[in-house]
């Protein structure tokens, strides 16, 4: 999701601030173990500390308050609890009035789930809900917002965007947006998956979150003017066209479907996928696995560049055509990355890299020398990378110089751990890694998105008035027949600014290239602009969000009454079914009688080919498994670790039984970081020699459903039917 919409992301240590801390699609304590520190400090402290999960995971063994609730039923949970703090008066009224839009909008949704209703959606007591209600709108530990936190958890659902919506609504009706200690935290999966976001290393976006518009086009050519002269013609002739439209001005595939446009007749593009480079990433992550093996079967070359082999040298069957290129591991190169809470750091070369293996600048410069466009990438250092970012990504004001950055790490003794600022020394008064928007080279950086109650030259921040009204005035919200529905008192808009908030005459100030804002941040004007936060936002496909039941839902009776969206015929350039296969399979609880999720293992990372080739880790977690209740297993004659078949429509796996209470009798949970197996046959042969991994099993992701975020295309994991029985 794009910042703007619901992030509100702060570092983990403010958490520490926090009065109350609620878990909702997040597992820190095997996930992100390093930052479940700052929770139990702050757990420690006062806070509260509530998981809410469908599985009773290591989190909610730390935790105050457990709440299991039913996979895909975040949105009426969380709409339960809003309906009891408005129900009873505790909503900041002063809040919302001032500094949101579209509150009537969402209270009348929020008035179809009482708590009893949601109950019966979610398995969670009404009782429950109500004392959750409490509990957020009067965090025992007083005087101190709350916070919620999420992972993939909470994105990866056909309804993800309206979850983190709905939390974003939820921090907004108590008005703990901007507050140190509240508002909403997604926890990211890497050191720098906040850095690749920001990059735009996705396929409908330019650089630090710019569109696809000739506009966007036309800031980012200017910045790579640098390296060698290009126009816009130039670069549009570089793009087919499709329907009369250039490329270049139209979503690209996803990588959660990418294999769709080697296999789909009908994708949304002049010429199907005929390469593809698996740069850095863990195919085993990507769900409808059978597919995307046939995909990589069908190419004509496939490249993995990575500091293993990775399952790119060794799922697809095929004799040759693979490539693999040895990428240097972290420790082994040197650049910025940027963490969760937009905190730039400079990451240091400990030793040269090892044998034949390259830092990944070096091997994409190589590359543009051979394919013939080496003049656009002269960068001499990583330094100069980044230096490109902070003249280029104006939208979100990345300007950590590299200077800067060392100058931090040099002097981190200066940072407090309590809010991350710098006490003294050159280095005062500037926040750990600058997070950005940091408006020019004195600017502390922003510590907390959309804090106003301290200056912008102090790390003071406003909410963004990125949209227009059909009268294309700046910063105002429309209605549903596209007029505007405020006038200039409303705010300020970005980056331009014909009058201020009072009709007087106004500064002028607008955004350019090489501007430092000082003028604009002296007069306490924040350059993003001065807007709401929106209860209801027009442009997405539910400007509330409201409860959709999952792909595939074991409740029947529930699917006509809270149904998922219509069909898409171009989504991300693939068709996209939702309510046809989720009529196709409203009954299929009769043959799949239980819910299947997915999750993280505290041992292992990501698709695991780093962790399963660590002789330790694997001594730990040696065996791909999938959780099962006692009665479950006793009703199937299964004994704990007896080899099981866990099966869906797409296929099946097999692995070992773990009995525990963890699930519930209705829940089956895997571990997604396996690979090596494909439905229960090794593969191992197939890695080049010497390169397999120690520990090997079979992917989650050859079985989880075929639903996908409507808004992202992001890949539904958590939420789809399977059965279980002994192999």
């Amino acid at each position: 999701m794009r910042y703007t919409n619901a992030n509100y992301r702060i570092s983990t240590k403010a958490l520490r601030n926090s009065g109350l801390i609620f878990f909702c699609g997040e597992n820190a304590a095997e996930s992100h173990p390093v930052s479940m520190q700052h929770i139990l400090e702050a757990k420690r402290r006062g806070a509260k500390f509530i998981v809410a999960d469908p599985r009773f995971t290591k989190s909610a063994a730390l935790a105050d308050q457990y709440v299991q609730f039913r996979p895909g039923t975040d949105i009426p949970l969380i709409l339960g609890i809003c309906h009891e703090i408005i129900k009873n008066d505790w909503h900041n009224k002063d809040f919302i009035e001032k500094r949101t839009y579209g509150f009537e909008q969402f209270k009348e949704v929020v008035d179809k789930y009482p708590p009893e209703v949601v109950e019966d959606i979610t398995w969670v007591p009404a009782d429950t809900i109500r004392q959750l209600a409490y509990d957020w709108a009067h965090p025992p530990r007083e005087g101190r917002p709350a916070c919620i936190c999420w992972a993939m958890g909470a994105t990866q659902h056909t309804v993800g965007t309206n979850n983190i919506r709905v939390f974003a609504c939820l921090s907004a009706l108590m008005g703990y947006v901007g507050r140190p200690g509240g508002g909403c935290n997604a926890f990211r999966g890497h050191d720098n998956v906040q850095g690749a976001t920001d990059m735009c290393v996705l396929s409908h976006w330019l650089p630090s979150y710019y569109g696809l518009d000739e506009g966007s086009w036309e800031h980012w050519i200017g910045v790579w003017n640098e390296h060698a002269p290009i126009t816009f013609e130039e670069m549009k002739a570089k793009f087919a066209e499709y329907n009369g439209k250039s490329l270049m001005h139209v979503k690209g595939l996803t990588v959660s479907r990418w294999y769709e446009g080697v296999l789909e007749p009908s994708v949304k593009q002049p010429n199907p996928v005929k390469m593809v480079f698996v740069w850095g990433h863990s195919l085993n992550s990507i769900s409808e696995m059978k597919k995307m093996k046939k995909a990589l079967e069908e190419v004509e070359l496939l490249v993995g560049v990575d500091p293993h082999a990775t399952i790119a040298s060794s799922l697809a069957d095929r004799p040759d055509g693979i490539i693999i290129l040895p990428a240097s591991t972290v420790f082994e190169k040197e650049g910025s990355v940027s963490n969760s809470a937009r905190q730039v750091q400079w990451r240091n070369k400990l030793v040269e890299p090892l044998w034949k293996s390259k830092p990944d600048m070096e091997i994409m410069k190589e590359l543009a020398d051979r394919l013939g466009f080496g003049a656009h990438f002269t960068y001499d250092s990583p330094e100069d990378v980044l230096r490109e970012i902070n003249r280029g990504a104006c939208v979100i004001m990345m300007r950590e110089s590299p200077e800067r950055l060392k100058r931090q790490q040099e002097y981190c003794c200066a940072f407090s751990c309590e809010d991350c600022q710098a006490k003294s020394g050159p280095v005062k008064g500037e926040y750990w890694g600058l997070p950005w928007p940091c408006w020019n080279d004195e600017h502390p950086g922003t510590p907390l998105l959309y804090r106003n109650d301290i200056p912008v030259s102090e790390g003071g921040n406003e909410f963004r008035t990125r949209f227009r009204g059909a009268d294309s005035t700046p910063g105002n919200p429309v209605s549903d027949d596209g007029v505007s529905m405020l006038g200039a008192a409303y705010g300020y808009p970005e980056g331009y600014d014909e009058m201020n908030c009072d009709g007087t005459p106004g500064s002028g100030w607008k955004f350019e290239l090489d501007c430092d804002w000082k003028d604009v941040i002296s007069e306490n004007k924040c350059p993003s602009g001065a807007g709401k936060a929106r209860f209801r936002a027009w442009n997405l496909p539910d400007p509330v969000p409201v409860h959709r039941e999952p792909i595939e839902s074991p409740r029947p009776d529930l699917i006509d009454k809270y149904p998922t969206y219509d069909d898409v015929e171009d989504h991300y350039r693939v068709k996209c079914l939702f309510k046809t296969i989720q009529q196709e399979r409203k009954n299929l609880v009769n043959d799949y009688p239980l819910i299947l999720t997915t999750g993280r293992q505290v041992e292992h990372m990501g698709g695991g080919a780093e962790t399963r080739s660590c002789e330790y880790l694997v001594e730990l977690q040696p065996e791909m498994y999938a959780e099962i209740n006692p009665e479950t297993a006793m009703g199937l004659g299964v004994r704990h670790w007896d080899y099981i078949w866990v099966e869906t429509l797409r296929g099946r796996c097999k692995v070992r039984a773990y009995v525990t209470e963890r699930v519930n009798d209705k829940t089956v949970f895997m571990p997604y970081h396996w690979a090596g197996w494909f439905e229960g046959v090794s593969y191992e042969n197939r890695w080049p020699s010497g390169t397999g991994e120690l520990a090997l099993g079979d992917s989650c992701n050859i079985i989880t459903v075929d639903g996908y975020d409507r808004s992202t295309n992001m890949q539904e994991t958590k939420a789809c039917l399977c059965k279980v029985y002994p192999v």
